[in-house]
């Protein structure tokens, strides 16, 4: 592990220019600069909210009265991980085959590339989490909402760094396997949608619900991410241990996993791309 952690430090400054050059691609030269990359976000949460909220009168037990910018928060906060997360695996996943002059060259670290678009990614995060953090002690102020800022959130750099780790994780493996076979990244867009909904972004999860669908829920490691993203800004609750200890266990397998597939698999991949 101490040579794997050198391993990045000696490659820092290669790392810090591929995410400098990529958030500047983002936003230089554009007048909205950040704000897009909440925009598409802010767009599919109206969305969400008027069909959820509104037309199919979805209620968030735990808030107690209902209030419509209440279950926007809900949904947000949910969605901000979990676009995070969707972004940087399918960027990932085609990272190799993306960037083949780099990979062709003998000593590229590469590593780098999805370690480069992981962090990226969480940045567009954390600027859509901070102004989401604004609008609710705003709302809060002038009363438009229950939700408030609460002392649970020293925990979210905790479950930020988790994520981190799951992430690469998982871009390190689906990197691996479509530089293998390319039915990969088609697949990985399917796979997202069937993950955004299998999670509980637009509703929850309730004791009445069909003992399949909870089985499948609580399969899904982003069940946990968005759940305790929830407890920790929304509802001002330290998420339950086992919550805690389920999505650490799938954070520590992904992350073994897709390590040592990659690192296994790296030297090959000059020759399949």
């Amino acid at each position: 592990m101490i040579q794997r952690l050198k391993h990045f430090l000696f490659y820092r400054h290669l790392l810090w220019e591929f995410l400098r050059r990529d958030l500047q691609a983002r936003y230089v030269g554009s007048v909205m600069g950040f704000f897009w990359s909440v925009i598409n976000p802010l767009i599919l949460l109206g969305i969400y909210t008027t069909v959820f909220g509104l037309i199919f009168d979805v209620r968030i037990d735990r808030f107690g009265e209902k209030k419509t910018i209440d279950f926007a928060f809900y949904i947000f906060s949910g969605m901000l991980p979990w676009y995070a997360f969707q972004e940087s695996l399918i960027r990932c996943t085609t990272c190799i085959v993306d960037n083949n002059h780099l990979i062709k060259q003998m000593r590229f670290p590469a590593k780098v590339l999805p370690a480069y678009i992981v962090l990226s990614s969480v940045v567009n995060q954390c600027i859509g989490t901070a102004l989401l953090l604004v609008v609710m002690f705003f709302c809060h102020v002038f009363q438009f909402s229950h939700s408030s800022l609460h002392a649970t959130l020293f925990g979210f750099p905790l479950i930020l760094f988790m994520q981190i780790v799951f992430m690469f994780g998982t871009g390190l493996l689906f990197a691996t396997l479509n530089t293998y076979i390319r039915d990969v990244a088609p697949l990985v867009s399917t796979l997202m949608m069937i993950l955004m909904w299998a999670s509980p972004m637009f509703y929850q999860i309730q004791d009445d619900f069909p003992t399949t669908i909870t089985t499948i829920l609580y399969a899904n490691p982003i069940t946990y991410l968005v759940i305790i993203n929830h407890d920790l800004m929304l509802f001002g609750e330290w998420p339950s241990w086992s919550t805690w200890m389920i999505f650490s266990g799938f954070v520590f397998f992904t992350f073994l996993l897709g390590y040592w597939i990659f690192t296994r698999c790296h030297k090959e991949f000059s020759d399949l791309i």
